[in-house]
Order: structure tokens, then sequence, then C-alpha cells
């Protein structure tokens, strides 16, 4: 709670009035409206007579909080992704960045907030993005410092990724150079311990976290083989890479889009377009909910994964936006069958685009 919350909050609990509050501090009455209102702030002086006054103390009027608590954490969290999907972007970046600044020390709540405006930015393909990006930027250039080993390593693996987009193969070099090579699987021993504490679902849960984080691995790692067999001219050899990951994903019970990319990256790259657009039609029905049962059998029993409709819709539009635009899709947009590809697709848009999404993984994905 703000303080200007908190200041009208004790004086309607206490009966005063604000003029009451004036003359008790020595202030004038438009100066305790102004407070509450959240225009200025008391002088510092003030706050131990007001912290008396309201029979309170200082930490509390000033919303001092020496450690942010998981449900605390947990809830931000939420707030910001119910604002970003109901109230716009704007609304919810502004909310972050106020309990980032609410909680200067909490780099796992920030990293997280971070990413997901930075995941937002794109997926939403929201207007006017290079005016939020310095923003995010500066965030993760603070954190890549954080004395919290993941944070400071999800921060730089950002960097790194930044800094290959635009070409600057140097600092990208020099960010992975200074990140530390890991002795012990905290993760690992984290499952364990919990397993041998008879905790089995955190166990399960963490488990099936390291499986999801596997997938998303392999689907890099696959896709890094398949560009390297093409730029070497070995089509044959990126199909069969994009074969075994299809049945990987199958097997571990990954969405279809997600068992079908590594193909249509092989096919996308070797120009094949008629296998193109039959596979977009197949990535794009998984993204839009065809296959809705995955990620809900055995693998994932205890991970609240049910419903991520609406990240997965927005990775359709993006994907649409791409064939549409993209330079590495022209080739597509050739064939008779992309019309009405993208008209269908376009249409299913429309629909998903006014439906509210219910995202309620812990995971907290834009």
């Amino acid at each position: 709670m703000h303080i200007s919350e908190i200041i009208r909050s004790r004086r309607r609990e206490l009966g005063m009035t604000q003029e009451q509050v004036a003359q008790r501090l020595g202030v004038s009455a438009p100066a305790v409206n102004k407070w509450e209102r959240g225009i200025c702030y008391p002088d510092i002086t003030l706050i131990p007579s007001l912290a008396r006054l309201f029979e309170t103390d200082a930490n509390t009027l000033l919303s001092f909080e020496p450690e942010l608590g998981e449900e605390e954490n947990l809830a931000i969290q939420r707030e910001v992704d119910r604002l970003v999907r109901e109230e716009g972007y704007e609304a919810g970046f502004d909310y972050a960045q106020e309990k980032m600044r609410l909680y200067p020390t909490s780099d796992e709540l920030a990293i997280v907030l971070t990413q997901y405006l930075d995941g937002s930015l794109m997926l939403r393909q929201i207007p006017g993005a290079e005016g939020y990006r310095p923003v995010l930027d500066d965030a993760y250039a603070r954190l890549a410092k954080s004395v919290v080993p993941a944070v400071r390593d999800q921060a730089s693996a950002m960097l790194i990724a930044k800094a290959m987009q635009e070409e600057r193969y140097e600092d990208a070099q020099r960010i992975l150079d200074g990140i530390p090579d890991r002795t012990v699987d905290k993760e690992e021993r984290q499952a364990i311990l919990y397993a041998r504490e008879g905790k089995d679902e955190d166990a399960a849960r963490t488990w099936e976290a390291r499986v999801i984080r596997i997938a998303a691995d392999l689907m890099g790692a696959i896709v890094g083989l398949i560009e390297i067999a093409l730029r070497d001219g070995r089509k044959d050899d990126a199909l069969e890479c994009a074969h075994r990951a299809q049945l990987a994903f199958e097997a571990l019970g990954q969405p279809a889009w997600m068992s079908l990319m590594p193909r249509l990256a092989a096919v996308t790259a070797s120009g094949d377009s008629g296998e193109a657009i039959e596979l977009l039609d197949a990535v794009m029905t998984s993204l839009y909910g065809g296959d809705s049962a995955a990620l809900q059998g055995p693998l994932y029993r205890y991970s609240d994964l049910n419903d991520l409709t609406d990240l997965t819709s927005r990775m359709g539009a993006l994907l649409l936006s791409e064939v549409e635009n993209e330079d590495e899709y022209a080739f597509v947009r050739a064939v008779p069958a992309y019309r009405s590809f993208v008209e269908k697709w376009k249409a299913v848009g429309s629909v998903w685009g006014t439906r509210s999404g219910h995202p309620k993984c812990g995971c907290f994905r834009p």
C-alpha cells in the first residue's frame, strides 16, 4: 500500500478529518489533502510525528517490508498480467515499475516482471515499443550484476541475446565469459531433497519444471543444428534432425506446434512452399487450441499448465504477422494457397481477440 493510501486509511480509521491532522502536525489542510492524493509527500522530519499520530510506526507508514514474501510476489505478477491483458500494456508496465521501485532489493521479482514485459512487448506487438525498450534494457543491465546467481544468469542471457541480435558478437562473448560455470545442479538437489523430506508434490513440480525447460533447450539446440546443416547444404540431415525432434517432443507430451517447429524451420529455409503452408496451418491449429490437452499428461500432473491459450493465441498472431511481412516467408506468399491461409487465420484470430485469457500457471509467461 502506498504512503498516500496509508495516510488516508489510518486517518479515517481513527475518525480524524484532514483539518485535525493538519492542526496536530502544524501544516495546512491542503497539504494533507495532497499527501492523500499522492501529489506530494510529507517532509521526512514529519514522519515520526505522523507515525505517532496514526498509532503506527515509520516502517508501516513508509510501506517498508524487509522481504517480499512468495505470495505477495505471485500476487504482483498476476496483477501485472491482468493489467496488460485487460487495461493495456502501459497500465501493466507502470504498475510493474512502481512495484520494482517499492521493492528495490527483490531482484527475483524484478527479473520476472522485466522478462514478462519484454515478452509481451513482442507477442502483443505493442505500438511505440521503442519507448519502453530503454527501461527494460537498463533493468537487464542492473540485474546482470545481481548477487542472486539465477537472476544474474537470466539477465545476462537476455543481454547476450540482444547483443547477438544486433550483431555485437564481442559484447556477447564478453558477457558470456563473465558467467561462472556451475558445479552443483541446485534444481536437481532441491528435487531430491523434497522427495527425501516426503514433499512429493514439491519434488514433482520441480522435476516437471525441469522437463519443460529441457524441451525448450532441446528446441534451441535442434533448430541450431538444422540451420548449420542447411548452410552446409545437408538438407537430408536437417530434415532428419527435425524428424527426431518431433518424436522427442511427442514423447515429452509437448503440444503439436512445438513438435512441428523444427521441421517448419528446415522447410522454410529450403523453400518448399507447399509443405511450408501445410506445416504453418498445423502449427496455427495447435497454437489456437487445437491440442489443448497437451501438457496435461503424467509428465505434468502437478504443474498448472492447462490454460495457456492466451499466450499461444498471441504467438499465433505473431507468426501470422511474420508470414505476411518477413523476408524468410516471401516464397510462401507466392503460392495460391497463401491467400486462403491468411484469411482463415485472420478470421480465427479476430474471434480469439475478443476472448479474455486466463493463464493459471505460476511460471508467469507472457
